[in-house]
């Protein structure tokens, strides 16, 4: 998320920021866990922006996955 400009208004923002874009991967000590673009499009609706902060993003993924 460190390419990432927060805050952010959409999926697209957020997708912009990232090295592949939708097609970037989150890696657990060098295992990859998930698709970025696929847990966006499960967990952030277009009500959920804008949105502040990675922390913000990280909690609201959390929330919807229901962890």
């Amino acid at each position: 998320m460190a390419g990432v400009s927060f805050p952010v208004s959409s999926v697209d923002d957020v997708f912009t920021g990232l090295p592949k874009g939708p097609e970037s991967n989150i890696s657990v000590g060098g295992l990859v866990v998930c698709n970025t673009g696929d847990l966006f499009r499960r967990f952030v609706k277009p009500t959920d922006f804008p949105i502040i902060s990675a922390e913000e993003l990280a909690i609201l993924i959390l929330d919807h996955t229901g962890i």
